[in-house]
């Protein structure tokens, strides 16, 4: 018998049935997120939020399911989204990293709990105990990489007595005829992400590296094959060695990236496209980012696979264990089974999963959580429900004397 509906202390004298979801963000993530939520009998009513009103009715009237609807929402009005939020249980964020907290603060105020994609901070836990006194539960960076990468490099370090090094990649080889710089998933998090330092955690200590550094070839199961990955700022490096224990020596993300995009992001950078410009006048960065393709727009339009991977070395019983999960998706297989591309629906359905477990009861730890801090075994059932193939290889290299 699966567990009951987790209780909002808010709403526990007034609701029944499963829980309701406030989904904030509706482009091509929380296009994906809203499907899946939409079609689990775990999940109530689903208010579909975005600042563009006319794009988020739309969602809402591709899903046909009664239970959603959709309002025009701005994340960064704090009373519209403590008025938004009434009548709800679960907040899944998909906007902008830097609408986190106020989205979270006004989500804890209230007595919602509350999931996001990515970090927006070095330490988002900082406040756990107040969550955690609430009652309340954020599952925070629960997106693809970080999320089902956490998830994956979890199931990994559990079968084995010590963990050596964590080694997340994430693969893609899309393409578009039509675009010679593509960002499969906010454009502004991707350009941030890639022209800035990066950090590797190593013997205890963190390393800085470069933008565009430590770079490798590195082999990714068929079809994909071998790519150029470059250590990239990723939550992965932040969270893993905090959570995962077992004495961790190494940790690092390493995100591919191809020579025109390298070439591309380097000169807006050189070219200062990247700055903000003085209040009030022009703005190089907001004119790049109203040119570039937006995610939602490139589904159906690229080509290639994506691919998130953990390999996860470590000892058990003696012997020296590599273990490796991943899962693969083709972009145009992913259009046309699921109307997006793959790392939109990569991304989307691992928020999904989460919204899930947090909703039919299964999370039951309080506080703020990295996916990693969880049991990992509910997430794959629910993963492959979606549609994703979920891989495993183990290899045992030596035995240790």
């Amino acid at each position: 018998m699966p567990p009951p509906a987790l209780p909002s202390p808010r709403f526990d004298n007034i609701r029944s049935g499963p829980p309701n979801v406030l989904l904030i963000g509706s482009g091509a993530v929380g296009s994906v997120v809203a499907r899946h939520l939409a079609a689990s009998d775990a999940i109530g009513r689903i208010l579909l939020a975005d600042v563009d009103g006319e794009l988020v009715k739309r969602v809402a009237d591709s899903l046909r399911s009664p239970k959603v609807s959709a309002t025009p929402l701005d994340a960064g009005d704090a009373e519209g989204l403590r008025r938004t939020m009434d009548g709800f249980h679960l907040v899944v964020n998909t906007s902008l990293p830097r609408f986190n907290r106020p989205i979270q603060g006004a989500a804890r105020d209230v007595g919602l709990h509350y999931l996001d994609p990515a970090n927006d901070s070095r330490d988002p836990f900082a406040d756990s105990e107040t969550w955690r006194a609430k009652g309340l539960t954020a599952l925070c960076a629960m997106g693809e990489d970080p999320g089902i990468s956490n998830v994956f490099a979890r199931f990994a370090a559990d079968g084995m007595d010590r963990v050596e090094s964590i080694r997340v990649r994430d693969g893609d080889t899309a393409s578009s005829p039509n675009h010679p710089f593509i960002a499969l998933f906010s454009p502004e998090t991707f350009v941030e992400e890639t022209v800035a330092s990066s950090r590797i955690w190593r013997d205890g200590a963190y390393e800085s590296v470069p933008p565009f550094g430590a770079a490798e070839t590195f082999e990714f199961p068929p079809p994909i094959g071998p790519l150029t990955v470059y250590s990239v700022d990723h939550e992965e490096v932040d969270t893993l060695p905090r959570f995962i224990g077992k004495g961790v020596q190494y940790v690092d993300f390493k995100l591919a990236l191809d020579d025109t995009t390298v070439r591309s992001l380097k000169l807006f950078r050189d070219l200062g496209l990247l700055e903000r410009g003085p209040p009030g006048g022009p703005s190089p960065r907001k004119a790049l980012f109203a040119v570039l393709p937006k995610p939602a727009e490139l589904a159906g339009h690229v080509d290639g696979h994506a691919s998130v991977l953990v390999e996860v070395a470590g000892e058990r019983a003696g012997e020296r264990v590599a273990h490796t999960i991943y899962a693969t998706l083709s972009h145009r297989d992913a259009f046309e089974r699921f109307g997006a591309t793959a790392t939109a629906y990569l991304t989307g359905s691992g928020m999904a999963a989460g919204a899930i477990l947090l909703a039919n009861g299964t999370i039951q730890e309080r506080g703020k959580l990295s996916p990693e801090s969880l049991d990992p075994k509910p997430f794959f059932p629910i993963l492959r429900s979606f549609g994703l193939d979920v891989h495993e290889r183990i290899r045992h290299e030596r035995t240790l004397n």
